[in-house]
Order: structure tokens, then C-alpha cells, then sequence
């Protein structure tokens, strides 16, 4: 199917990131080893050589040039920006190959003036045609992936639907029984909750300040102290953590509420929930602590939430982020572990 047709929604990857560069010079080194060896004149590793680094700087001349061009093809539509890296590359690749015929002429490597048409007309249409077969790789690629985010994005908000009516009418609840007797309590208990539903309408794929999630996070443990009273109990350390980094919006609110209903919640006691966090090298580590609940069916958590924070993790950073859970005999631990993304938007 023809590109024209088939660009649609997904914009091309940035040709600017190193690890969209090097597998472009990997693909251009495995087109010239099929060259070389379905060569009649068989192989020789002279013009290997020669042909490797003419393919290696003819490539990274046209993927250089797509990004640079990165800014007037975005403001094209997805179709348009795919068509239009494709020109880009074949005009690079007809400038390239000219000139570089030229210079390999009177530098004596070149193709000569009888087969210098050949040689700029065989650069071009390779540089087309693997150009196409790319361009098809990564646009299925993103396809995919742009798919996976949108299911992620659907289930947060799945899973935030299942949460709200629940939450909402605990939290109205605390509200309206503070009124009476402490209105500015109630005031601040109406602004918080007007934060967190705030925050819950964010788009699930998109980085916010970790200082923000935190932000999010204290106060959902503020509303519900306001409800549980003497029997939740906070201990938040979090100085240590770099606010400035970026992470996925609702993270940590999705961890602890798991707390709070599988641990804090079935104990007539109650109990303590502990946040800590600190830097590990490039990594961000944030660890929730609560108490098992009496009955072990109470404490298994909320499966849902753990699976769906653990596919966000892996679209977003791959495997450089993971949540681990652990229980012994009387504790719930949940591992937060994040690379450390700088928040660009301040």
C-alpha cells in the first residue's frame, strides 16, 4: 500500500534521537552485505570498504536532513509529514550522490564519466526504496504503539470510573460532617477533592512533575485522614526524592488507595501507611508500606490497578521502570522504581 494512503494519524518518529540514527546506519550497512554478496563480479572487501562508508554518510546525511526539516514537516498532516520525510530524503540523496560522484571522479575512486548516471540513479532509487521499507516499519511500529497507549489511557480511565462514585461519596460524606463544626476544614477538604478529580482528568501518557504527583498524593491521604481520623496514620518521606523529574500522572494515588482499602480500612485499629523515597544513581525508587489486613482475601490488593501501573511503566520507559510487590507476615510493600526523566515543562 502507498504511503500517501497509509500515513495516517502517526506522525514520524524523531530522525534527532541517537537510537533512530544508529538503526538507520545498521540498516544501511545490511543493504550494502546483500549488495556485496549477490555481486556478479563476487565479493571483494575493497569496494565493501568503499561501498560501507559511501552508504554509512549517504544515510546519516538523510536522516540528518529529515531532522532538521523535523519542524516544517510537523506542521503537515500526519500523511503529509511521512510523504513529505520521503522527499526529503530521496533530494538529499540526489545532492549527495551527485556530489559525491563528482568528487570520486577527479579523486580517481569514483564511477567515472560512463558510469557516473548509473551510480547517482542506483543511489537514489536504493535510498527510495529502503527508505519506503523503513518508513513502513515505522509506521507500524508506532501504530502499534500509539494503540497500546490508547488502551493503557482507556483503562486508567476505566479504572479511575470504578474508583470516583466510591471515593466521591466517602469524601462528600467527610464534607458535609464538617461543616458544622469546622467550616474552613471543609472549605479545604472541597478544594482538595476539586485536585484530585482535576487531577484524574490528565491524559494517562502524559509526564507531569513528580512534585505534582506528590502533590496529588498528599492530598488524597489528607481526604482520607479527614474520613478515617486516628486510624490512618502517615509517615511521608519524600525530601530526598528530585521533585523536578517527570512521571506518568496517577501513579501513586492508584498505590495508595490499595493501602488504605486492603490495609488500613478492614483493621479496626487501623494502622500506619509509610512513603518513602530516595535516589538511586539515574533512578527514582518510591516505596509504599502498609499492614496486612486480618483476613488474607482483604490484602491481596487491587489487581487491576497493579496491572494496569505496571503496562504504563512498560510503554512509557520500557524496562527501565518496574513495580515490585512484596508482603511478609505482617507488611505490604510496594516498589516503585523510575528512571530519572528531567520535567521540561517549568
Amino acid at each position: 500500500m502507498a504511503i500517501s494512503m497509509t500515513m495516517r494519524g502517526v506522525y514520524p518518529p524523531s530522525f534527532c534521537r541517537w537510537r533512530l540514527l544508529l538503526a538507520v546506519m545498521v540498516v544501511a550497512q545490511i543493504s550494502v552485505l546483500l549488495i556485496a554478496f549477490g555481486r556478479l563480479q563476487g565479493f571483494d572487501l575493497a569496494w565493501l570498504a568503499i561501498a560501507s562508508l559511501y552508504a554509512q554518510a549517504l544515510a546519516l546525511v538523510t536522516a540528518m536532513g529529515v531532522c532538521i526539516s523535523r519542524a516544517w514537516l510537523g506542521r503537515l498532516s500526519p500523511r503529509g509529514a511521512w510523504l513529505g520525510s520521503w522527499i526529503v530524503a530521496v533530494l538529499l540523496a540526489v545532492a549527495f550522490s551527485y556530489s559525491a560522484g563528482i568528487v570520486g571522479t577527479v579523486l580517481g575512486v569514483g564511477p567515472g564519466r560512463d558510469g557516473f548516471r548509473v551510480f547517482v540513479l542506483q543511489s537514489i532509487l536504493s535510498v527510495a526504496l529502503v527508505t519506503v521499507v523503513l518508513f513502513r516499519y515505522l509506521f507500524i511500529r508506532s501504530q502499534w504503539q500509539a494503540q497500546l497507549l490508547a488502551q493503557a489511557e482507556a483503562r486508567v480511565q476505566a479504572l479511575q470510573a470504578r474508583i470516583r462514585p466510591h471515593f466521591l461519596f466517602n469524601s462528600l460524606n467527610t464534607i458535609a460532617s464538617l461543616i458544622p463544626e469546622d467550616p474552613v476544614g471543609a472549605e479545604r477538604a472541597t478544594e482538595d477533592l476539586a485536585d484530585l478529580f482535576r487531577g484524574s482528568m490528565r491524559r494517562a501518557d502524559r509526564l507531569i512533575s513528580l512534585s505534582e504527583e506528590l502533590d496529588l498524593a498528599a492530598k488524597y491521604l489528607d481526604m482520607e485522614r479527614r474520613r478515617l481520623g486516628d486510624r490512618i496514620r502517615v509517615d511521608w518521606q519524600v525530601s530526598e526524592l528530585p521533585k523536578g523529574a517527570s512521571v506518568l500522572p496517577l501513579t501513586l494515588q492508584p498505590l495508595l488507595e490499595n493501602a488504605v482499602a486492603h490495609g488500613i480500612q478492614p483493621r479496626t485499629e487501623g494502622g500506619e501507611i509509610r512513603v518513602y523515597g530516595r535516589s538511586e544513581k539515574d533512578n527514582i525508587v518510591i516505596t509504599i508500606c502498609n499492614p496486612l489486613a486480618p483476613d488474607p482475601h482483604d490484602s491481596q490488593g487491587h489487581g487491576m490497578a497493579l496491572a494496569n501501573i505496571r503496562e504504563r511503566l512498560e510503554l512509557a520507559f520500557g524496562p527501565a521502570a518496574s513495580l515490585i510487590t512484596h508482603q511478609d507476615k505482617e507488611q505490604f510493600f510496594a516498589v516503585l522504581s523510575l528512571p530519572y526523566v528531567e520535567n521540561t515543562d517549568n
